[in-house]
């Protein structure tokens, strides 16, 4: 905890911008910092648009902000994927809709697993499990067949392999490592399963987009030296990719936070994983980037809605909170009037 408060304060007193809000900062930063090139692109997200995120945590961030401005998105119910073999066994266990069975199932600490999906889908009932999962994966099937972008982040080039199976797994359920074998993969086999994984993917959707994108966040439980080989990997694996696959595309979120933003005032108190701010950044080049004209002009109206929406009233009886609520549900019609296409859930 020293350490973090001693380099929050070299950063802070050093920063030029240290008082500046989330918004100024990143107005700040498009004006006076080297920017990371973009590449052209004939993709336009549109307001109505459907994404599917898919991949490691950052899809999950990402997926929070498209929420946030309530447009239309649907998350991978696997939980955090981070290799791409694991996502490519998990979407194409949506794709081919392959129902889930208990032998599929194993059983640690009291709970019955799949190796594919978080904790969130065990139970102590093997046929709770099943059911559940199989529900998702139809419900899920229908979601991807229905997106119009496919968003994947890949996280790491490392996989653990149970040594009994031989199977990669996605999530190792804190079993006990001697139970796996840890390798990177190499460019090919990411290659190949980035191939397989969107050959199934237009099977049940052949227009849609896929845009890749390297997670920014840093890997280092083990060491430094391995998550800058994985990353490496990985980018290497996409971009021979993408020179056989000409429908898919790359936006650069790793090179943005590592290259742009290049500051530790952009991570979390972890120093792993970036702050909303670079979020907000990051997915502000996004849309600017790969959004038509009326998504931006959407974001606007949709940033102030949601500011609105993230205000506490702590006490709704007065005459002041009965004002602002007012106000609110006024907004929300006016919005809705406009943008008929959002539902504003938990608005």
């Amino acid at each position: 905890m020293r350490t973090n408060h001693f380099l929050r304060s070299i950063q802070e007193d050093s920063h030029p911008v240290k008082q500046r809000s989330s918004e100024t900062e990143i107005e700040f930063y498009k004006n006076h910092v080297s920017r990371v090139e973009v590449d052209a692109t004939t993709i336009e997200i549109n307001p109505s648009s459907r994404l599917y995120f898919a991949g490691s945590c950052f899809a999950e961030n990402l997926f929070s902000y498209w929420q946030e401005h309530f447009l239309s998105g649907a998350l991978s119910p696997f939980g955090s994927t981070y290799n791409p073999v694991s996502l490519r066994d998990s979407l194409c266990l949506i794709c081919e809709y392959q129902e889930v069975k208990e032998e599929d199932l194993f059983l640690h600490n009291e709970l019955w697993r799949h190796p594919l999906f978080n904790t969130l889908m065990a139970d102590k009932t093997a046929s709770v499990v099943t059911s559940r999962i199989n529900k998702s994966l139809m419900n899920h099937r229908l979601l991807l067949q229905q997106s119009d972008f496919l968003i994947l982040t890949l996280g790491t080039a490392y996989v653990y392999e149970e040594i009994k199976t031989h199977n990669i797994v996605n999530n190792c359920h804190r079993r006990p490592s001697t139970e796996f074998r840890r390798y990177a993969l190499t460019v090919e086999m990411i290659v190949e399963a980035l191939e397989s994984l969107m050959k199934a993917v237009r099977k049940i959707n052949p227009g849609i987009k896929l845009i890749l994108t390297l997670s920014p966040v840093r890997h280092l439980r083990d060491k430094a030296s391995e998550n800058s080989l994985s990353k490496a990997l990985l980018r290497c694996g996409i971009e021979e990719f993408l020179n056989r696959d000409h429908d898919s595309e790359y936006f650069p979120s790793y090179e943005i936070l590592l290259d742009e933003l290049r500051d530790y005032r952009w991570y979390t108190e972890d120093l792993v994983h970036p702050s909303d701010a670079a979020l907000k950044y990051i997915m502000s080049r996004f849309c600017e980037s790969r959004g038509n004209d009326a998504l931006k002009l959407y974001l606007k109206d949709s940033e102030a809605l949601s500011r609105m929406n993230r205000h506490k009233v702590l006490h709704p009886d007065t005459e002041e909170g009965r004002n602002f609520m007012a106000l609110k549900e006024a907004k929300k019609q006016d919005f809705l009037k406009k943008y008929p296409f959002t539902t504003l859930k938990d608005f």
